[in-house]
């Protein structure tokens, strides 16, 4: 017999605990995929729930073996609900072109719902990316 999941519960009345329901789901769908990592190694990618805003913080490295990781995450953070949807990327150490596209992805997401992706920190391989791509990256909104 299956395990219930998340989606095998009933959903709580109520934006608040819906929203700490999907971020403590995103928090464990992000640990259940770094956990084949190495004994003594860091994870690679990890999210967490901003305490202070609606958004989440990303720490480590987005690239090719973390992507499925970002796009958990990414998925979470467009279902928070609110005018401005806050990602702090100030942990991040790289961001690859797919990762970016993934970024912008979730921007059209949110713009799309009226609301809006505000980034904070963006690593230099985002400030490039962004520099190389200008047309391609205007949906970004980067926090002054």
């Amino acid at each position: 017999m299956p395990s219930p999941g998340r989606h095998d519960r009933p959903v709580p009345p109520g934006g608040a605990q819906a929203l700490y329901d999907d971020v403590v789901w995103a928090d464990a769908v992000v640990r259940c995929a770094t956990a084949g990592t190495s004994p003594g190694t860091a994870p690679t990618l990890t999210a967490r729930p901003l305490r202070d805003r609606p958004g989440a913080l990303l720490s480590g490295s987005c690239d090719l073996d973390t992507r499925p990781i970002l796009c958990a995450a990414l998925g979470v953070v467009t279902r928070i609900p609110g005018p401005v949807v806050h990602l702090d990327l100030s942990a991040v150490a790289f961001l690859d072109t797919a990762a970016v596209a993934a970024l912008l992805q979730a921007a059209a997401t949110v713009t799309g719902q009226g609301r809006r992706l505000l980034l904070h920190h963006p690593p230099y391989s985002l400030r490039k990316v962004v520099e190389l791509f200008p047309d391609e990256c205007a949906a970004l909104e980067v926090a002054a």
